[in-house]
């Protein structure tokens, strides 16, 4: 019992001190781009899901669907929100984007690069101005974004670190293409594209949409002011393209997205693992190795075989050795009359595929065997050998 209390005492103190650790030291942030909505971290979009309620009214609703997915589900005028690193949709999705906005439905994207079906349909392309080598803003902390519209305050600047706004658009329809909003070095980084009877609203910095640029001086208008282009209908927002199907949860994944719960998992799981190895070595005796019965069954037969060879009964051994060669053949090829005959010799060499000079040879001192008496023990000898060589 003494020692049952010790190990107990090592657990807890180690779990105190691990508190404590956790307790006294800073707190970490985790600095994982996710765009989630709900997420709290620097780069998730909590704050960007707050806002949204206040300027689409007609109702928010989230998904971790494909647009192929939700293209009966969606309103005829809905608007469509993602935020994603890079933006590829497929054939299928790009179809249902192109027939959604061209009914009167608006769609916002904000992606660093747009690849695929999609951007080859609007003809769309953008850059990397950092790997530029031509341009002031390559050692500077931070630039500004600044509305081109004459519709916006063209002078006010919102700031941003350098290098999380560095994409922009170098190609563009521009017969059907307004700019709304440029960089410090004045390149596009917003775009309305007309489509039918609806537009796109296409962003190439969706880091300055996340929390820590939110909640920095005056930001929150610049999102405010671009999500303004979008019409006064409900908002879907689709967040498979950068997270994937998060909706499919477990218990356990809700456990280990959540921190507290983690570390409570984990520290749970460390302590039944010390806890059964301590056990283990207390408890465990050795466990005695318990002789398997030996197989005599081939000593039996050695010694029936010797018996009948010291005893010169080779017809009865030569006998008993045609009976399971022939119980053999019944199991093997489905033989049911067995007369070892020439017809015989034909059906067995079609069976077995062997040689018919091989299968003759061996029928006919089976033939010899049966027919006398008695045999030597040369024959014995050569049925065994012929029997054997049959058999491999």
């Amino acid at each position: 019992m003494k020692k049952d209390w010790k190990y107990l005492l090592y657990i807890c103190s180690a779990f105190g001190l691990f508190l404590a650790v956790k307790l006294l030291s800073p707190k970490q942030h985790d600095w994982t781009i996710t765009f989630a909505q709900e997420d709290r971290n620097p780069y998730g979009a909590y704050v960007f899901n707050a806002v949204l309620p206040a300027l689409f009214p007609q109702g928010v609703h989230h998904t971790y669907k494909t647009l192929y997915e939700l293209k009966d589900s969606l309103p005829k005028s809905a608007n469509v929100l993602i935020v994603a690193s890079n933006f590829s949709g497929s054939k299928e999705d790009t179809d249902v984007l192109l027939d959604h906005v061209n009914g009167g439905g608006s769609v916002f994207i904000s992606a660093h690069y747009f690849y695929s079906q999609f951007g080859d349909t609007l003809d769309l392309r953008t850059s990397d101005f950092l790997f530029s080598g031509n341009n002031n803003l390559f050692n500077q902390d931070s630039s500004y974004l600044k509305f081109a519209s004459p519709a916006m305050d063209t002078t006010q600047h919102y700031m941003f670190r350098t290098g999380n706004i560095h994409n922009y658009f170098t190609r563009f329809d521009t017969t059907r293409t307004t700019v709304i909003a440029r960089n410090e070095l004045n390149q596009p980084i917003t775009l309305r594209v007309k489509w039918g009877k609806g537009s796109f609203i296409l962003n190439s910095t969706p880091m300055a949409f996340t929390n820590i640029y939110l909640l920095n001086g005056q930001n929150h208008r610049f999102l405010s002011n671009t999500l303004s282009y979008l019409p006064s209908s409900p908002l879907w927002w689709t967040e498979y393209y950068h997270l994937g199907r998060r909706e499919i949860s477990t218990p356990l994944r809700f456990i280990l997205t959540t921190e507290p719960l983690r570390w409570a998992y984990y520290i749970t799981l460390v302590a039944l693992l010390v806890f059964m190895l301590f056990e283990m070595k207390r408890k465990q005796r050795i466990i005695p190795i318990i002789k398997p019965l030996t197989n005599t069954t081939l000593d039996f037969v050695h010694t029936i075989g010797n018996l009948y060879y010291q005893r010169a009964e080779h017809k009865n051994i030569a006998e008993k050795r045609i009976h399971y060669f022939a119980d053999q053949l019944r199991s093997r090829y489905w033989l049911t009359h067995i007369v070892f005959d020439e017809d015989f010799v034909h059906t067995l060499t079609q069976k077995s595929g062997k040689p018919e000079e091989e299968v003759r040879a061996l029928v006919n001192i089976i033939a010899y065997i049966q027919k006398n008496k008695t045999i030597l023990a040369d024959i014995l000898i050569e049925f065994d050998e012929r029997l054997e060589k049959f058999n491999r």
